[in-house]
């Protein structure tokens, strides 16, 4: 498979076929990768030249928030500080719904600049 062309984009036009173009290539990459995780899940990983594919286990935990009340003073008993282990999701601090003038007053705003294409 030979690499695209890397001349850059002038066109309005020439963005939305380019734009088009990933969409359609995302859309036959999530169908080959559909086929092959059936057939690792028949048959177990399958190693290429460069990586193997199949299944890695992600392990998160959950804390009730009274264990999580119990582990914080756990860390403090112990000399620790536990606001150096804990923090708030981002999902937490959306269900607070306080503003961004009140979150300033106790931490700093960190904005991750990702390229994504969204749903319309």
């Amino acid at each position: 498979m030979s690499a695209p062309a890397t001349k850059p984009v002038e066109t309005v036009e020439e963005a939305v076929q380019l734009a088009n173009e990933i969409e359609r290539l995302e859309a036959v990459l999530k169908s080959m990768k559909a086929q092959l995780k059936a057939f690792v899940d028949e048959n177990g990983p399958v190693e290429t030249h460069d990586a193997v594919w199949g299944y890695t286990v992600s392990v998160s935990w959950v804390f009730e928030p009274e264990s999580l009340k119990e582990l914080a003073q756990e860390l403090a008993v112990e000399g620790e500080n536990p606001w150096q282990y804990l923090s708030l999701s981002a999902t937490a601090i959306k269900k607070l719904g306080w503003d961004e003038s009140v979150l300033s007053r106790y931490g700093k705003k960190r904005e991750t600049k990702r390229f994504v294409s969204r749903k319309k």
